[in-house]
C-alpha cells in the first residue's frame, strides 16, 4: 500500500537524500489521491503532491512499517476528503502494531464517521482553522462550521478530554481578540487548541496574503499556554480594538517551550509553516527557540 511521506520523515527513514535540520520525532503519512474539500487556502486539491509549503513523497509503507516503530515516537496520518476515506485510515493503521500511537488529523463533512476510528487511535486532529463563522464559510466552503463544532465536541466525548486537537491557523483575517476567544472556548469544552501560522502557498488564491505578524502571533501563543495551563481565562486579558494587550506582565520567566509546537505528544510539524531562513512561528524543538525570542513582542 503507498502512502505519502513527508519530506522529513522520508529523509529520516533514508527514503530520500537531505540534511535534517532536527531529529523529527513524528512521522507524518498523508493518504494518496485527489481531495474534493478545495479550502481556498490549501494547495491539496490541485497539487497531490504538496501540503502546506512541504513536498511529500510515495512509498510503499508495508516496506517502512518496521523502521517507522524503531526511529519514531509517533505516526501521524494526515488525511484527505473523498467518499469513505475513512475506510483508507482505518487501513493504514491496521498495518502498525501497538507499539506505537497513532494520530490521525482530519476534517469530515458528516462526523457520524469518527466513532469508527476510537481504538485505533490515541489523539485526533480536527480541522476548524478558522476563528470566525464569517471566515469559515469564506474559506472552507465545503464544510459546515456548526457540524465542525458539534463533530469537535462529539469527538471529544468519543476520545476522551484534550485527546481531540483543535488546528487553528492565525492570520486568515480574524483579530486576536477572536483567537484567543476560540482558544478559551475549545479548551473549556476539553479540547486541545494547536496554532498555526497562515502561509501563502503559490497556486492558491490567497497566494499574495501575507503571514501573520510575527509580534501578534507570539502574543497569541503566550495567551494559548496561559489559558491552556489554567493559569489565566479569556476574558481576563486586556484588548484594544482586537488586540491583546499585556499590561504590567512580565515574561521573563516564560518557559521556551511556549514557543515550539504544541499538539499531540511528540508533534514537532518541522517547518511546516516558515521556512527556516525566515521567522519561524513554531520551533520544531525547545532547543532551537532563541534566548531572545520576546524581543518579537511590540511593546
Amino acid at each position: 500500500m503507498n502512502v505519502l511521506f513527508s519530506l522529513g520523515s522520508a529523509v529520516k527513514l533514508g527514503l530520500k537524500r537531505g540534511v535534517p535540520l532536527v531529529d523529527q520525532r513524528t512521522c507524518y503519512l498523508m493518504i494518496e489521491g485527489k481531495c474534493n474539500a478545495g479550502c481556498l487556502f490549501c494547495i491539496r486539491s490541485k497539487d497531490q503532491s504538496k501540503l502546506s509549503r512541504l513536498p511529500w513523497y510515495s512509498f510503499d509503507l508495508e516496506n517502512s512499517i518496521t523502521q517507522i516503530e524503531a526511529t519514531f515516537e509517533r505516526v501521524c496520518i494526515q488525511s484527505i476528503n473523498y467518499n469513505k476515506f475513512i475506510f483508507d485510515i482505518k487501513e493504514i493503521i491496521t498495518k502498525f502494531s501497538k507499539k506505537i500511537p497513532v494520530s490521525v488529523s482530519l476534517s469530515l463533512k458528516d462526523y457520524s464517521e469518527i466513532e469508527s476510528l476510537h481504538g485505533d487511535v490515541d489523539k485526533v486532529g480536527i480541522g476548524l482553522d478558522c476563528a470566525r463563522k464569517d471566515i469559515f464559510k469564506q474559506m472552507k466552503p465545503y464544510y459546515s462550521w456548526d457540524k465542525t463544532w458539534k463533530g469537535i465536541e462529539s469527538a471529544s466525548e468519543i476520545f476522551g478530554k484534550y485527546n481531540v486537537i483543535c488546528h487553528l491557523i492565525a492570520g486568515l483575517g480574524e483579530t486576536e481578540k477572536d483567537m484567543i476567544l476560540t482558544i478559551q472556548k475549545l479548551f473549556d469544552m476539553g479540547v486541545y487548541p494547536s496554532l498555526f501560522a497562515f502561509t501563502p502557498i503559490k497556486g492558491t488564491i490567497y497566494e499574495k496574503l501575507s503571514p501573520p505578524n510575527i509580534s501578534s502571533y507570539r502574543k497569541i501563543q503566550i495567551a494559548q499556554y496561559l489559558i491552556t495551563s489554567n493559569i489565566k481565562k479569556a476574558e481576563e486579558f486586556h484588548f484594544e480594538k482586537g488586540d491583546i494587550f499585556f499590561k504590567g506582565e512580565d515574561f521573563n520567566n516564560l518557559k521556551s517551550d511556549v514557543f515550539v509546537t504544541r499538539g499531540c505528544p511528540s508533534c514537532d510539524r518541522p517547518f511546516y509553516n516558515e521556512s527556516p531562513k525566515g521567522n519561524i512561528y513554531n520551533f520544531p524543538d525547545i532547543s532551537l527557540v532563541p534566548p531572545d525570542i520576546l524581543k518579537d513582542i511590540e511593546p
